[in-house]
């Protein structure tokens, strides 16, 4: 059975058009923190890459860049917004990873699910493999949304010159389940064509992530900010 893949042609260029500002603000802090700990080139892979944005400035920091994400769409334009990393049309569950030195995996990318997939998947095979990956001194870097906190059920809107995208985010505490549905509008020529797509976000709890990541055997450290971008629960698309 095929299911509907997420970030379709209009998502994707909603997004990357009206939603880059994750990517513009945390990517150089990301950049600076890997700086502070000399790691300055090498091969960096960014899983879930999105529009490529991220890939865009590490690739110009000097780092050999492979973006990796399951939206044909967003890969497109990664391409255009990337030109010189390599992207491959791939899960992040699913893409055999080359050795590398770093490993990212931004703006809850992590929590998404494919359409259909219950909330029941565990992150140690993932990370597991990622540490297998790395070359020693490697980093993995990734944000993720945990379960707890305030509740989070609110609609909202955003606006361009030639699109509009509608949202509304539904959390289910006793699923560990967030669900966005989303509305786009996109102008073409003379009209304007509307789309949807529903996307499903596993909340994970604190506990399950650490352990996933020291069975890896990946020393781990906590923080609430890439460099001075600090990070807040979802409020919107991501």
């Amino acid at each position: 059975m095929n299911r509907p893949a997420l970030y379709r042609e209009d998502l994707a260029f909603v997004h990357h058009e009206g939603f880059g500002d994750f990517a513009r603000a945390a990517g150089p802090e990301l950049l600076r923190l890997l700086r502070k700990a000399n790691l300055r080139r090498g091969t960096l892979v960014d899983l879930a890459c999105g529009s490529g944005l991220s890939a865009s400035l590490a690739q110009r920091s000097g780092f050999t860049v492979i973006g990796v994400d399951q939206s044909p769409a967003m890969v497109r334009v990664a391409r255009r917004v990337a030109p010189h990393a390599r992207f491959h049309c791939r899960s992040l569950h699913d893409f055999e990873l080359p050795a590398c030195d770093v490993v990212t995996i931004l703006s809850e990318r992590l929590n998404y699910l494919s359409a259909g997939e219950e909330p029941v998947r565990r992150l140690d095979g993932l990370f597991a493999r990622i540490a297998g990956a790395l070359r020693p001194g490697g980093f993995l870097i990734f944000d993720v949304m945990v379960a707890g906190g305030t509740r989070m059920n609110y609609r909202n809107w955003r606006e361009g010159q030639s699109w509009a995208v509608l949202f509304e985010v539904q959390e289910k505490p006793s699923q560990r389940l967030l669900v966005r549905t989303i509305v786009t509008f996109r102008k073409a020529q003379t009209t304007w064509r509307r789309a949807q797509e529903m996307h499903r976000l596993q909340l994970f709890t604190r506990t399950e992530v650490l352990r996933g990541l020291r069975h890896a055997g990946l020393s781990v450290r906590i923080a609430r900010r890439y460099g001075h971008f600090i990070l807040r629960r979802a409020t919107g698309l991501s």
